[in-house]
């Protein structure tokens, strides 16, 4: 019979390795973000030249953003994993050494990290983080729809309502994602 001890650590290293993975390509996909942002900005007076199409240009933004939303998912499971897998190779090798489980592991950079157990002023840096691209995205796609309206005159409703579409899901999988971070409501989902 497999030692279950020894399983346990396989699979928690294999969460933390996954885990840090996720958060590399979420640092190369916001890189990518503010890369093409920057790019198609710093081109805005010559935007006209591509006419109708500038109304194109918030799509690439809207497919990182739903990227993105799904890697705040995977890190909620993900977290919620490395946590229960913690918990349960502490409880098989509980030994009364002062060690608290609180201040150890994920566990402790998760109350430091955690948008819902952090501290206060790391709370609000979060949320700045966050809600800051959140802004950002919609402001690029704001103003490349203003832009673009000088060539679909009445018509830019089309995309503005297309962006819309897409956009309030994807503000959903954020939240639901984020939701998932919160380790003090129990099992994800409930």
């Amino acid at each position: 019979m497999v030692d279950r001890l020894a399983v346990l650590t396989a699979i928690y290293q294999s969460d933390r390795a996954d885990r840090a993975g996720t958060f590399t390509v979420s640092l190369a996909t916001m890189g990518a973000a503010v890369t093409y942002l920057v790019g198609t900005v710093a081109f805005y007076d010559k935007l006209d030249l591509l006419g109708w199409a500038i109304a194109l240009l918030p799509f690439p933004l809207v497919c990182i953003a739903a990227f993105h939303s799904q890697l705040v998912a995977l890190a909620a499971v993900r977290a919620r994993s490395i946590l229960s897998l913690e918990r349960a190779l502490l409880a098989a090798t509980a030994t009364d050494d002062g060690v608290d489980p609180d201040h150890i592991g994920v566990t402790a950079s998760e109350r430091a990290t955690n948008v819902h157990t952090a501290e206060w002023w790391n709370r609000v840096a979060i949320v700045v983080a966050y809600g800051g691209v959140g802004v950002v995205y919609v402001a690029y796609t704001a103003l490349m729809l203003v832009k673009s309206a000088a060539h679909l005159s009445g018509w830019v409703a089309v995309p503005a309502v297309a962006y819309a579409v897409l956009l309030a899901p994807l503000a959903l999988a954020w939240k639901r994602g984020t939701a998932g971070l919160d380790f003090r409501a129990g099992p994800a989902g409930a």
